[in-house]
C-alpha cells in the first residue's frame, strides 16, 4: 500500500487522529502508570493512571477503557472513561462513549446517546 492510499484510508476512519507522528496503543495494550506524549494519541486498549498530551488530542477508541486524570489540549472520547479530563481547546464525546467524572474545556460536544456522570467546568 503506497503512502498515499495509507493515509487516505486512515481519514476516512473518524476513530483515527490524522496527521504524521501518533502514538498509538493497540486492543491488546495495557498500561499502568503514566503516559506523557508530545503528538496526537490514540488508545485502543487499558490504561490506568496519568495521561498527558499537553499539544496533541487524545482519542479514546471505542472498546478501549482509561481510568486516569487525563490533560490535553484536545480529547475525543469513543470508548469508556473514569476520570478527571483538563482539556485546553475543546472535548467531543462521541454516541459510543461512557464517561464518570469531570470536564474542564473551553468547548464540549455531547451527542445524543453518550452515557456521562460528572461535572462540566468551561472555562476561556
Amino acid at each position: 500500500m503506497s503512502d498515499e492510499s495509507a493515509s487516505r484510508s486512515q481519514s476516512n476512519n473518524p476513530e483515527r487522529p490524522l496527521g504524521p507522528g501518533v502514538t498509538r496503543l493497540g486492543s491488546t495494550a495495557v498500561v499502568t502508570g503514566d503516559i506523557e506524549a508530545h503528538e496526537d494519541m490514540l488508545i485502543e486498549g487499558r490504561v490506568v493512571g496519568k495521561i498527558i498530551v499537553p499539544s496533541g488530542t487524545l482519542t479514546i477508541a471505542k472498546g478501549a477503557k482509561v481510568e486516569a486524570e487525563i490533560r490535553v489540549r484536545s480529547l475525543v472520547l469513543h470508548g469508556e472513561l473514569k476520570g478527571t479530563v483538563r482539556a485546553g481547546e475543546k472535548t467531543v464525546i462521541s454516541e459510543t462513549a461512557e464517561m464518570n467524572g469531570d470536564v474542564i474545556t473551553p468547548k464540549i460536544t455531547i451527542a445524543n446517546g453518550a452515557r456521562f456522570s460528572g461535572g462540566i467546568r468551561m472555562k476561556e
